[in-house]
């Protein structure tokens, strides 16, 4: 118990700040460009590794929900935002066969995947979700991705999906948080370190989302889905 406490001293007083103070003044693009070529999430042998996140049983439970959630919904174009290694999304087109968007504001994961994936209705784009222009889709997924942005890239992120009708926004939360929403700059960490997480249904996003499943993440720890559903709102 006591060695469990220092280990989470030392991250939290120690090593989250020099991460911090190395990405606070790096753009997106560069940020996640030095997460990826340094192996920060990991290294499963391919050119690109998004993390364990992205790879065993919970990545499987949100595949076959998705899946579920497609099919019930007759969704026809997916647009994935932080689509990062693919591993997630690969899942969800080879069960559906739905039109797939792959976006990613890492140049050389993009040119990878365009250089690899051969599946029919799948391609992949540049872009900065906090400010690009996105792809029309009937779903949009981000899974995993806002947990790693500050809260103002968050808001930003939120205006730039307000023309889908249906956005699903998975999360890495705490199973028992000691604070919503709490700020931090972009980098290769999450708020779980700090007990807290993404809850864009809770101030300062306020967003209307309902949940739709959580599964076990790890001990303490869960992936929360949410759903920003738009249909009403822009047929009316």
């Amino acid at each position: 118990m006591f060695r469990s406490l220092l280990k989470r001293l030392y991250v939290r007083l120690w090593v989250l700040p020099q991460i911090h103070r190395k990405y606070r003044s790096l753009p997106l693009k560069a940020t996640f460009q030095e997460i990826y070529s340094s192996k920060g999430w990991g290294d499963n042998g391919t050119p690109f590794c998004s993390g364990e996140g992205s790879h065993g049983p919970v990545s499987r439970q949100y595949c076959d929900a998705v899946v579920d959630f497609i099919r019930d919904h007759q969704v026809r174009r997916v647009v994935d935002l932080g689509c990062g290694d693919f591993a997630v999304g690969r899942q969800i087109v080879e069960a559906t066969g739905v039109e797939y968007i792959g976006i990613d504001v890492v140049p050389e994961l993009i040119e990878h995947h365009n250089q690899t994936v051969n599946l029919p209705g799948v391609s992949f784009r540049l872009a900065d979700i906090t400010s690009d222009p996105l792809p029309a889709g009937d779903l949009c997924l981000v899974r995993q991705v806002l947990q790693h942005l500050s809260n103002e890239e968050i808001a930003k992120v939120l205006i730039n999906v307000k023309s889908f009708p249906m956005v699903l926004v998975a999360e890495d939360v705490p199973a028992k948080p000691r604070s919503i929403n709490r700020d931090k700059p972009h980098g290769p960490d999450v708020r779980g370190y700090y007990r807290s997480g993404v809850y864009l249904d809770q101030p300062p996003f306020s967003i209307a989302a309902k949940e739709l499943w959580s599964f076990n993440l790890r001990k303490e720890a869960l992936l929360r889905t949410v759903l920003i559903d738009r249909r009403n709102v822009i047929s009316s």
